[in-house]
């Protein structure tokens, strides 16, 4: 109820829950997901969280998405045994959300995995280019290989970055970067995302429209994009 109402506050339409199946780094239940997005009809957007290493996951993207989920939410790096993207164990879940027309979104950062190259963007592009028709959004940007995660959007355009709080939080070295990119040549592939509840919606959303963002690029990275992409 407070969540929503700081929705409210901060004229948050609708935003995504994100489910998560990441061993000890947490797990967030699928039906609880639902059950919230059944409770505010029109306002939440619900993810599943997977897990390769999990029986019956094939068949649990069927089931979620026939519930109106919207897409899976991978952690690799968070995975009791950290993996990279591109292992052959997350070719099953892909190819269904790829049939389905499902989002999956790879959260890749310095935050997950024993060392940085577990948020080298490489291994997403590998999948990017191997499954052409999956939309594929990257929370945390692949921060701190900016540059890398910008030219890997360029080359796919069935990526979309989320640089979440490597934005919105002032100081993060090369952030202005995510910001050029969306103001010009990734306008329309770059998403705002408030990684809730690292601090609250009011300080997320404030910090990112302090940024030297355009008009048209807060338009575009605050909604246009989203609304575009989840097909709303």
């Amino acid at each position: 109820e407070k969540f929503v109402q700081e929705m409210d506050e901060t004229g948050t339409e609708r935003a995504v829950i994100m489910g998560r199946k990441a061993d000890n780094f947490g797990v967030v239940d699928n039906d609880e997901i639902h059950e919230l997005s059944q409770k505010y009809p029109g306002r939440f957007i619900p993810f599943a969280g997977v897990n390769p290493n999990l029986p019956g996951q094939v068949g649990e993207i069927e089931r979620v998405a026939a519930m109106g989920f919207r897409g899976v939410g991978i952690d690799a790096g968070w995975l009791r045994k950290p993996l990279l993207y591109d292992d052959p164990i997350f070719d099953p879940i892909y190819a269904k959300c790829q049939e389905l027309g499902l989002i999956a979104s790879l959260t890749s950062s310095f935050m997950l995995g024993p060392d940085l190259s577990y948020s080298d963007p490489d291994p997403i592009q590998r999948v990017a280019l191997k499954y052409p028709s999956l939309k594929i959004v990257v929370p945390h940007g692949c921060w701190p290989h900016v540059h890398k995660a910008l030219a890997l959007a360029i080359r796919c355009p069935n990526v979309y970055l989320m640089p979440d709080c490597y934005v919105y939080i002032h100081g993060f070295p090369m952030s202005e970067e995510y910001v050029s990119a969306a103001n010009s040549y990734l306008k329309h592939r770059i998403l705002y995302c408030s990684t809730y509840p690292v601090r609250s919606l009011k300080q997320c959303r404030d910090g990112w429209i302090s940024r030297n963002f355009t008009r048209d690029a807060l338009e575009h990275t605050m909604y246009l994009n989203a609304k575009r992409l989840l097909a709303l």
